[in-house]
C-alpha cells in the first residue's frame, strides 16, 4: 500500500464519518479515476483505540471535531549546534526555531503541541492546544531550548503519536493529524523509529500523517521512506520553511519577531 491509496482510504473514512456525524455533505457520484472503496473492507481496523494513554478521555469532547493537529517532534541534539547548512544563522538550532516560530504565527487555527529533546532530556513540552496563552507558551519553550545530547527519535515519536491518537478520541477520529519530525540526524542505538512508522502506516484506519524534514542530512536516513513517510531534504534555513509550509500550513514568509499573539486566538 502506498502513501497515495492510504490516503484514499482516509479520505473515505472522513467522508463517512462526517454524513454519520453531521451530514454536513450531498451525496456525490466518485470521481471517474478513483476505485471505489468500501470502508467495510477494512474489516477490524480501528482507530483511533478505544484505550488512551490516561485513560480518562472522554470520546467525542472536543469543541472542534474537525481540527488541525500538529504535534512536533523537535531534534535539540548535540549536532543542531552545527553552523552547517544553517545560512544566516548562528547554528541548525536557532535555524529551525526561526523556521518554526514563523510557521506557527502562520497558522493561528490549528493546534499544535510540542515534544523535545535536548540536554534536557526527551519530553513532552506541550499537549496539543492553541489560542494566544497556549501559543506564547510554545513560542517562549521553543526559544528556550538548547542543543545537546543524542537523538531518541523513537521515545519522542511515540509521545507524539499518543497525544495525537487521544485527539483523535476527543474529535472522534474527524478532523486532520500531523507527526511532523525536524532532525539533523540518525537515531541513537535502539532508538529507531520504525514501530512507530509501522504502527502508523500499517493500520489503514489511521489518520496520522508522519512528515519529516531532514536537515543538512546527507544519505539516507531511517525516515527516508517515501511509501510511508513525507519526507523532505532541507539543506538552508529557507528549505526548512518550505518543508513545514508543505506538510499544508499556510506560508510563513515572514520574520518570527513580527508575531501578533492577538492574530493567534482560535
Amino acid at each position: 500500500m502506498t502513501l497515495h491509496s492510504k490516503n484514499l482510504i482516509r479520505i473515505s473514512i472522513s467522508l463517512a464519518a462526517c454524513l454519520v456525524l453531521s451530514a454536513c455533505f450531498e451525496e456525490e457520484e466518485a470521481p471517474a479515476d478513483v476505485a471505489p472503496i468500501s470502508v467495510a473492507a477494512l474489516g477490524n481496523a480501528v482507530w483511533p483505540a478505544n484505550g488512551t494513554r490516561d485513560g480518562d478521555i472522554t470520546p467525542g469532547t472536543a469543541t472542534d471535531p474537525f481540527a488541525q493537529n500538529n504535534m512536533i517532534v523537535l531534534d535539540m541534539s548535540g549536532s543542531m549546534a552545527s553552523k552547517d547548512c544553517a545560512g544566516d544563522y548562528f547554528s541548525r538550532a536557532d535555524a529551525a526555531k526561526a523556521a518554526l516560530l514563523s510557521w506557527i504565527a502562520a497558522n493561528p487555527g490549528d493546534n499544535v503541541g510540542l515534544v523535545s529533546f535536548s540536554a534536557e532530556g526527551t519530553q513532552l513540552d506541550f499537549s496539543l492546544g492553541r489560542g494566544e496563552e497556549h501559543a506564547r507558551q510554545v513560542v517562549d519553550r521553543i526559544k528556550a531550548l538548547g542543543a545537546d545530547g543524542g537523538t531518541p527519535l523513537l521515545s519522542a515519536m511515540q509521545i507524539a503519536r499518543e497525544e495525537l491518537e487521544n485527539q483523535a478520541v476527543r474529535q472522534g477520529g474527524t478532523g486532520a493529524y500531523r507527526l511532523i519530525v525536524i532532525t539533523d540526524g540518525q537515531a541513537s542505538s535502539g532508538e529507531s523509529p520504525a514501530p512507530v512508522v509501522g504502527a502508523v502506516f500499517d493500520n489503514p484506519a489511521n489518520m496520522i500523517e508522519i512528515h519529516t524534514i531532514g536537515f543538512c542530512i546527507e544519505g539516507g536516513h531511517s525516515l527516508k521512506d517515501p511509501t510511508r513517510v513525507f519526507y523532505t531534504d532541507a539543506n538552508s534555513p529557507d528549505d526548512l520553511r518550505a518543508g513545514l509550509d508543505a506538510t499544508s500550513g499556510e506560508a510563513s514568509d515572514f520574520d518570527p519577531a513580527d508575531i501578533n499573539f492577538e492574530e493567534l486566538e482560535p
